[in-house]
């Protein structure tokens, strides 16, 4: 579809409505939806924050636990999490993430230890943030830990690569590199990787089309082809010529080009 348009000198300009004519063709291009560095799809925190057992004893009676099997269910209920507020929740979850990664029982200043507090700290400010987006503080916050901790990850990488890997499966996180290079999404590049997308399925499929049409003459073809060499051998043997060809018993067992033709 082409658009003429006149200028003040009188010259007339064709321009191309490549948009329209491109969705003619069943290519068509959004740009895609905007992703911020905060969500856990960015971040690379593969699960969300979970609230520990509610019916679990609060940190300040973790050292006489044994003791609570000895009071009633009322004092146990009153002594646990159910009845607590969040931040001795919060206390709880990084209690165990730190269990679970420190290197002896008075590790609290390794590598492991600042990137599992991070994440702890992280999740927790991801469900606040999804709660109130517009809360620009917590926000900053939250990206300001993400980027604290991918950078202890890199060092981490760096120094101890088994460990790393080891503490990635352990705190379920997925680790994205800073990029070498940043590079715009525009909508002139997409559109030319999607023409060129679209010209090789169209050829692919021109050809698969092409391929079943030769699929189907094949057989006609080859009992021809049978007909023929008989005709010739026929013709041979009758003006006491030596036969040159070589007639296929079966018309459906295909030769190469030269080996119907006697040496």
């Amino acid at each position: 579809m082409a658009l003429t348009l006149q200028d003040s000198s009188g010259y007339e300009q064709k321009r191309y409505a490549m948009r329209l004519e491109l969705t003619e063709h069943g290519i068509k291009w959004r740009r895609p939806e905007y992703i911020p560095s905060w969500r856990p799809e960015k971040s690379g925190d593969l699960e969300l924050h979970k609230d520990p057992d509610e019916m679990q004893p609060r940190i300040e009676v973790l050292p006489a636990k044994d003791m609570l099997d000895q009071v009633d269910e009322d004092t146990r209920k009153l002594l646990s999490l159910k009845f607590a507020t969040h931040g001795e929740s919060m206390k709880i979850k990084h209690y165990e993430m730190l269990r679970r990664v420190q290197r002896h029982q008075l590790d609290t200043s390794s590598m492991e230890v600042k990137i599992a507090a991070l994440t702890v700290k992280i999740q927790n400010l991801q469900r606040v943030t999804f709660k109130c987006k517009k809360n620009i503080i917590e926000r900053v916050r939250l990206q300001e830990m993400i980027d604290r901790r991918k950078k202890l990850l890199k060092n981490l990488r760096k120094a101890d690569y088994k460990r790393f890997e080891w503490l990635l499966e352990e705190l379920n996180l997925l680790y994205r590199p800073f990029p070498r290079e940043y590079k715009w999404i525009t909508r002139k590049d997409s559109l030319q990787k999607l023409v060129q997308m679209h010209g090789e399925e169209l050829k692919e499929k021109r050809l698969a089309e092409y391929q079943a049409a030769l699929e189907l003459q094949k057989e006609p073809f080859l009992k021809e082809k049978v007909e023929t060499l008989r005709w010739i051998a026929e013709t041979e043997t009758s003006l006491g010529v030596p036969v040159s060809v070589v007639v296929p018993e079966d018309p459906t067992v295909t030769h190469g080009s030269n080996s119907d033709i006697k040496e």
